[in-house]
């Protein structure tokens, strides 16, 4: 063995408790610390690897040179995107996946924990047991996952077996239908070889990002008999709207279609009782993605996909005939259901999580969140010189300078950002310029929202005079 690897396995313990104090040390910042760190000014290293230095010397560099850095983005001032951090019982839980780095594909335990943590969300979400479940990387590959699934059943429709076969397309027979899609989903079609360009927009209800139902029935009905796609939102990027779930549910038993849920951050509305009515009908959906990396506050990266149809599924992601990939036969092989066979234990933290702070603690987290969320759009709406753009129907906040305050939006955002004490992300919603603010961190309270509420106060008076 390499005597630094043996040495490093020898003060394995030390190692350890070295990462340990570096980790406490961020943890014990981050409710102070910058939300959006630049590295513009960073020194230029030259790392010499021809014999390594070993673990605790690595250490020592990492925390000189890239540790003063990172960005607080796990804490309570970052606001861009939807973005939670780590809970306690998460960061445990991560920490003891990657200790026992198991070979998830064909391990007997982390197949048996998984399944039995799909089971866990399925009840926190009030979903039936009619849905099968599995771990992916994220809310776009959870996306893609589902639609995957739904490409396979449109084409079966039609005689047609994709996964084997290919795919026609060029013909626009396989249509998708969506008001207010998100990124991934346009992203997804292009990996599956459905095409961005067959998406096609239904018109939205007035001042709203939720999808006409009439309109969608309208264009179900120029070809009843073609199957297609359906992807509705629950929780918009911009506004944090909501599709008609029940509508669309009665419109299913009309038409021949596949509802797909985007409930990347949404879907947790279904954890707070105050909130659960936004997803009434979801249960009619034939596939639904929910993030963990958001809401859930674990660690990157994690996210569920829900499904109806695992038999369309496995068509399309099962690695075919490799002995040696075969499990034992008593435990679900997810790697038959999903893109990667290399899979990380990513049941494991949120296991811990949802053990350790129950739905209690969840839709205490929730309601929190969209309870401060709807305080600051209420403050926003009050305030002079600036224009709340959508109503606040959960944790989003969508809001810019009024166009005769004579303040230019993006101009407020920089110098909003440029406190390096909270971070907003850019949007666009009606052709507008607007600042965006998304309330999901386990952590955020009424003293942060207060801060962020003055920041955004003063940076505009700064820019008034």
């Amino acid at each position: 063995m390499n005597t630094i690897l043996k040495k490093d396995l020898e003060e394995i313990d030390e190692i350890l408790e070295g990462a340990k104090t570096t980790a406490l040390s961020y943890l014990d910042d981050l409710n102070e610390a910058a939300p959006n760190l630049g590295v513009s000014n960073m020194s230029k290293e030259t790392w010499n690897i021809e014999t390594g230095l070993g673990a605790k010397k690595a250490l020592e560099l990492f925390n000189s040179h890239y540790a003063p850095y990172i960005s607080a983005t796990a804490g309570p001032n970052f606001y861009g995107y939807v973005t939670g951090g780590s809970t306690p019982a998460a960061l445990l839980g991560d920490w003891l996946t990657s200790t026992y780095d198991q070979v998830s594909s064909v391990t007997p335990i982390t197949a048996k924990h998984e399944s039995d943590t799909i089971a866990l969300y399925r009840e926190l979400f009030g979903l039936s047991s009619d849905f099968f479940g599995s771990f992916v990387t994220g809310g776009t590959t959870s996306n893609m996952v589902n639609l995957a699934g739904a490409r396979q059943w449109a084409y079966q429709q039609m005689g047609q077996d994709g996964s084997k076969n290919g795919l026609d397309t060029l013909s626009g027979i396989l249509k998708v239908l969506a008001a207010t899609p998100h990124s991934s989903t346009y992203k997804s079609l292009s990996i599956l070889g459905i095409g961005r360009d067959n998406l096609e927009l239904v018109n939205r209800l007035p001042d709203r990002e939720a999808m006409d139902i009439a309109d969608l029935e309208k264009r179900l009905s120029i070809h009843p008999e073609r199957p297609c796609i359906v992807v509705a939102s629950a929780g918009t990027v911009n506004t944090g709207d909501f599709d008609d779930f029940i509508a669309l549910g009665n419109l299913k038993k009309k038409y021949k279609f596949w509802l797909h849920i985007d409930g990347a951050f949404g879907g947790f509305a279904a954890v707070a009782k105050d909130y659960t009515y936004l997803v009434n009908g979801w249960e009619s959906a034939d596939s639904i993605a929910i993030d963990a990396h958001k809401w859930l506050n674990v660690p990157y990266d994690a996210a569920f996909q829900y499904t109806k149809h695992p038999t369309l599924q496995r068509q399309v992601f099962q690695n075919g005939n490799v002995p040696y990939l075969e499990g034992d036969g008593a435990t679900q092989d997810f790697m038959n259901y999903v893109p990667e066979n290399s899979r990380r234990w990513r049941s494991l933290p949120a296991w811990f999580t949802l053990l350790a702070y129950g739905k209690e603690g969840y839709a205490e987290i929730v309601g929190r969140n969209c309870h401060l969320a709807q305080e600051l759009g209420n403050r926003i709406k009050e305030h002079a010189q600036l224009d709340l753009l959508g109503e606040v129907r959960l944790n989003i906040v969508c809001f810019a300078t009024k166009i005769d305050s004579g303040i230019d939006t993006k101009a407020l955002l920089e110098k909003i950002n440029g406190s390096n004490k909270v971070f907003l992300t850019p949007t666009v919603y009606k052709n507008r310029f607007a600042i965006r603010v998304a309330v999901s961190n386990w952590r955020t309270g009424q003293k942060e929202m207060d801060t962020l509420f003055q920041i955004i106060v003063n940076a505009t008076q700064s820019l008034s005079k």
